[in-house]
């Protein structure tokens, strides 16, 4: 029962992410139809992000009181609604507001997600289950752009967000049907989520945050940003699209394969990716041509698809089984900080200088998260190890 709870759960993560991934990379380029300079599209991507960085707290309050399950249900109907309003957008402005509420929904969905991963998960098998999550929740970004061009290039953006809802529709029914009923969760989760909470990990693990928040700086200019970037250059929805599926490919095979990587310890392989991302932001500034985009965008895909496991991995080591939800929320928010800034910070770089440049030096922070990790995963380690002590002396 509870192997056929999670293969449902799976399956209405995949719908859900497919939902979202025909129209999220896209939203750029919709803007743009409307006159959106690369400042707007900077202030679209900082506005969904914000959202979604105080939207833990927000999840914080409601799991306490509500079955999480029902959360995760209301993130699905808010990223429904979110989704079919931007057939009646008809600014900038208009917009913004649908993206923030979009931000809202889909943090939730995310943060939810992960917790009832630990829910329907045995700890022995919770690793293992949080990469089919992940491989779950890739997949519909995977095939969701490749058919959001298709559908954007021949029907255009208005019957592309219908379809879209459509799919997310499907996936709230779904949620409805399989998990609410005898859904149950584990004490694990039944964490407080507090801000002086949030401080307290993250003044502990500072260095490894800061990487964090270049990663999530990273994150948002690529989508937030690169779809209006490519659009610029005269490339299609298709073949936008197409990017974002060759990105999710890269993470897929990074999920897949990020384990394999721990012989190398966590300081060497997140120092590592952290300078594949460094060279992969570094091409699409410096090579602007379909290719080479290309070539940029999966080298990106395949760091940040590493990252994530390795550093919440090291992130969750440093807490008891009772802060494990505290712990998914603090990762989650410190990358939605990197999120509203990173894009907000582009779209003031193009004011005094040439998008192309305004990427070359957004690459410095893909550098400096690879000086945060040398530092910052020390600490982590040692902080793990202090705490495991600690406990074991307070048993």
């Amino acid at each position: 029962m509870l192997n056929d709870r999670r293969s449902h759960f799976y399956v209405t993560v995949f719908v859900a992410s497919l939902g979202m991934g025909l129209n999220m990379y896209f939203i750029p380029v919709f803007a743009q139809s409307f006159g959106a300079t690369f400042a707007d599209l900077g202030l679209i991507g900082t506005v969904w992000a914000l959202a979604a960085t105080i939207t833990p707290f927000l999840i914080g309050y409601l799991v306490d009181r509500v079955k999480c399950v029902w959360v995760y249900v209301f993130s699905l109907a808010l990223i429904g609604f979110s989704t079919l309003f931007l057939v009646l957008s008809r600014s900038v402005v208009d917009i913004m507001v649908l993206r923030f509420f979009a931000g809202v929904g889909m943090e939730a969905f995310w943060v939810t997600g992960e917790i009832m991963v630990t829910d329907l998960s045995p700890l022995e098998v919770r690793v293992k289950e949080m990469g089919r999550y992940g491989i779950a929740l890739v997949l519909g970004f995977l095939i969701g752009p490749l058919v959001g061009g298709l559908v954007a290039e021949s029907f255009g953006y208005a019957n592309l967000f219908i379809i879209s809802t459509v799919v997310v529709v499907i996936s709230t029914v779904q949620a409805l049907v399989w998990l609410v009923s005898g859904y149950r969760r584990t004490e694990a989760t039944l964490s407080s989520l507090s801000f002086s909470g949030y401080m307290g990990i993250i003044k502990r693990l500072l260095p490894l945050y800061m990487m964090i928040v270049c990663y999530g700086i990273i994150w948002g200019v690529i989508t937030a940003i690169f779809p209006g970037y490519a659009n610029s250059l005269g490339i299609s929805a298709v073949l936008i699209g197409f990017l974002f599926s060759a990105f999710s490919v890269a993470r897929i095979f990074s999920y897949a394969t990020a384990h394999r990587y721990s012989r190398f310890g966590e300081m060497r392989t997140l120092l590592f990716v952290s300078l594949v991302i460094f060279v992969g932001l570094l091409t699409i500034a410096l090579f602007p041509a379909f290719l080479t985009l290309l070539a940029g965008v999966m080298l990106i895909g395949g760091g940040v698809g590493v990252v994530f496991p390795v550093t919440i991995d090291l992130v969750s080591r440093n807490f008891s089984a009772e802060r494990t939800g505290a712990a998914i929320a603090s990762y989650e928010t410190v990358i939605n900080m990197g999120e509203t800034v990173g894009p907000y910070i582009f779209g003031m770089l193009t004011a005094i200088t040439t998008v192309g440049r305004s990427f070359l030096l957004m690459s410095l922070f893909g550098f400096f998260m690879a000086v945060f990790a040398v530092s910052g995963t020390t600490k982590a380690r040692t902080d793990s190890v202090l705490c495991r002590s600690a406990l074991i002396e307070m048993s």
